[in-house]
């Protein structure tokens, strides 16, 4: 690997203090999303912490399969976190340790500083399946989540239904998972992964398997609704143009065993336009990730 003598202002090498970089105000919601770049300090009690966390998996006659080693993160409220990385890295291993569907072997986790908070109800998480159940239609599949909360069936209704206006899928309440797109399908589970009041919200590549059109309405529309709330969110991805429209931080993993290689602020103003991938400053971001992907040093 080359060496260089200088490296951006946004890339943040895990050789250093990786924690005192500054970030999005937890105070505000996504604060940067009116066009200001420059984003203020960081919260002292992160919405998310990871620290030093390593995991594993056991298997018959093998020696065990590493999936992390010593990852450790901070996310505050309002900030949205991209994580992109090879295949088989141990990305949906993290989301899994943040929602408490894991625990590290090693290191620690915890909500808004409480290290022995129970994850698992506090932590909105979508997976790259959506999940739907088929004898539920739209309105009750999307309500899923207030309903296990106890919120009242006709508070959750109404809720939902304001907001599958901007979702695009107001006409399709009474229908049934069989009968919907894969685009609609994704519509109703990320729904329904936003509609409870939770400070955390995971997204394991919720737009994989969607055509380039869909894909970006669905993006513009996550964006929308996360502007308007003060979430920590953390979304996985392999597609690095994704990342950069949507990530207020873009964090890159090594292959496994999975380790954060890179920290990369998205210097962009909000809104982002999709015309923004023709940018010089997306341009260069862009190849700052591909770069650091493809193993080659970023100058």
């Amino acid at each position: 690997m080359s060496q260089t003598s200088e490296i951006p202002s946004n890339v943040h090498s895990r050789n250093e203090d990786s924690f005192s970089r500054s970030s999005v105000n937890a105070n505000s919601p996504r604060s940067h999303s009116r066009g200001i770049s420059a984003a203020p300090a960081r919260s002292e009690i992160p919405a998310v912490s990871v620290r030093n966390a390593s995991k594993s998996f056991p298997r018959s006659d093998l020696p065990p399969v590493e999936a992390i080693v010593d990852v450790s993160i901070d996310i505050d409220l309002g900030e949205f976190v991209v994580i992109v990385g090879p295949s088989g890295c141990g990305k949906s291993t993290l989301l899994n340790i943040i929602a408490g569907l894991a625990e590290p072997d090693i290191g620690s986790v915890s909500l808004q500083g409480d290290d022995n908070a129970e994850r698992i109800g506090r932590v909105a998480y979508m997976h790259q399946i959506d999940l739907l159940l088929p004898w539920r239609n739209v309105l009750s599949n999307a309500t899923l989540g207030l309903e296990i909360a106890g919120i009242p069936r006709a508070d959750a209704d109404a809720k939902a239904t304001e907001l599958a206006q901007r979702f695009g899928i107001a006409e399709f309440l009474n229908a049934y998972p069989a009968t919907l797109s894969g685009g609609m399908r994704q519509r109703v589970a990320l729904l329904r992964a936003v509609l409870p009041d939770r400070n955390v919200l995971l997204l394991d590549e919720p737009f994989k398997a969607l055509d380039a059109i869909t894909r970006a309405e669905l993006q513009r529309w996550l964006s929308d609704v996360l502007d308007r709330t003060n979430r920590a969110t953390v979304m996985v991805t392999h597609d690095v143009e994704e990342a950069l429209m949507l990530g207020d931080r873009v964090l890159v993993m090594s292959p496994r065993p999975g380790r954060i290689l890179l920290e990369l602020d998205v210097d962009l103003p909000r809104p982002r336009p999709r015309d923004v991938v023709r940018e010089p400053n997306f341009v260069e971001l862009k190849w700052q990730l591909l770069s650091a992907l493809s193993g080659e040093s970023v100058r």
